[in-house]
Order: C-alpha cells, then structure tokens, then sequence
C-alpha cells in the first residue's frame, strides 16, 4: 500500500492544469500520460480527488517504473476501496485469464473492485453485465382472440346443458316414482277386480248375504266367522 499526501486546495476551487504541474512536479509530458491512462485527456480543471488521484498514480509509478500509468492508475481505484495487492494481482490474471486488457476494464474496475470485496471471486466480477432483457409486449392476434372468445362461449353452453341434466335426473326420478306408485295402483286394482268379479266370489258373496239375511241356512261361523260353543250335554248322560 502506498502512501500518498493528499492536496487539499483550501478555497475549494477546481486546480488548473498548472496547479497540477506545480503539484505533481513533473514534466507536460508525463502529466499527458497520466491523463491519458485515466481517460481524462482533454480535461484542463481537476478536483481535489483528481489530483489526488494522479498524485498516487505518480507515486506508485515512481516506485515501481515497471508499473504503467495505468496499472497504477487501477492500484489507486483498488486502494480507495481497501482492494489489498492479493486481491488486486487475482484481478489482473483473471483479466489476463480472459484474453483482456486493463484498458479493457478500466471504466469498470471500481465496480470490479466492489464486487470482489463483496465475496465475488474475479473471474466473476470482470464477467460484462447481462443486459436487461425487458419484456416484450404481448403479439395480439385477432383470429386467437375471437376463437377464444367462440371456445369459451361453447364452453358457457356445455356446462348449462349439463346443469340442466342433472337437475333433470331428479325429476326423473319424481317421475320414476309416481309411475311405480300408479303401476302398483293400477295392478291392485285390476287384481283386486278380477278376485271380486269371479264366480265363485260372487256365489260365496251371496250364499253370505242371503244366510245373513235368513234367507238360507246358515252355517255355524259363516259371515261373522265366529266359533260356535259345542252343546251342552243332556242329564241322562
């Protein structure tokens, strides 16, 4: 880690690129370069975390000039967000891993360097974000609409045939009963005719009517069907 003395521009007004100059101590050129490998080209007033930036970027360069401008620049991004010098060289090989670049990377490397911190290993977090894949509105088609309207329409109509079939079993069966119940009627009566209509009925009948009436002899029992008492016995016996 790398210790840098922060500049601190007390009336708080934006540094020019002199300022910077005067800063940094260096050349225009080596500035250019700086400028370059944070994608600030062109810029020519710079905050009070910029210059801090590219004090630190200097510093680490001047320790290490095998370090470019840029991998400094990326160090410098980690550091802010404690990315420790284990994590950040993981970073660079999975960025190497990938065929990449750290110029491939560098617009992204401060989200790179939270996900990391967040538990996600770098070959993850230097994976591009997936698109948000929005969903597409809906295709009406107005042929499936009017076939679904026909289709729930017949649907409508199968269950109220069907409602009323089974309303009708129960009448059915009402009408079930009252046929047995006039069956049976009808078959008593017939029955019951035929037995009172028949000759020997009819003979019996009278023979009854007329014995009751004192018209005939009458039989001991017959119509009322009561039992006789035998005689009493005479005396002499």
């Amino acid at each position: 880690m790398y210790l840098v003395t922060l500049f601190i521009n007390e009336d708080n007004t934006m540094n020019t690129l002199d300022d910077i100059l005067e800063i940094l101590k260096t050349s225009h050129e080596k500035l250019n370069e700086m400028l370059e490998a944070c994608g600030w080209t062109g810029l020519t007033e710079f905050t009070d975390e910029q210059a801090d930036t590219l004090l630190s970027i200097q510093a680490i360069h001047e320790a290490n000039t095998e370090t470019s401008y840029l991998n400094a620049f990326l160090r410098t991004i980690g550091q802010k967000l404690e990315v420790d010098k284990t994590q950040f060289n993981e970073i660079y090989k999975a960025i190497n891993a990938a065929g990449g670049g750290l110029i491939d990377y560098r617009d992204r490397f401060e989200e790179i360097c939270q996900q990391v911190n967040d538990g996600v290993s770098p070959d993850q977090a230097i994976l591009p974000p997936q698109p948000v894949v929005e969903d597409a509105p809906p295709v009406v088609d107005p042929q499936a609409v009017q076939m679904d309207t026909f289709i729930t329409a017949q649907a409508q109509a199968a269950i109220a045939i069907t409602i009323a079939q089974i309303e009708g079993f129960a009448d059915l069966a009402y009408e079930e009963q009252e046929r047995l119940k006039n069956l049976f009627m009808t078959k008593y009566r017939e029955g019951l005719a035929k037995e009172l209509l028949s000759p020997g009925f009819k003979a019996q009948f009278m023979a009854r009517m007329n014995a009751s009436l004192g018209q005939g002899e009458k039989k001991p029992g017959e119509l009322t069907g009561a039992t006789m008492p035998p005689p009493l016995l005479s005396s002499s016996n």
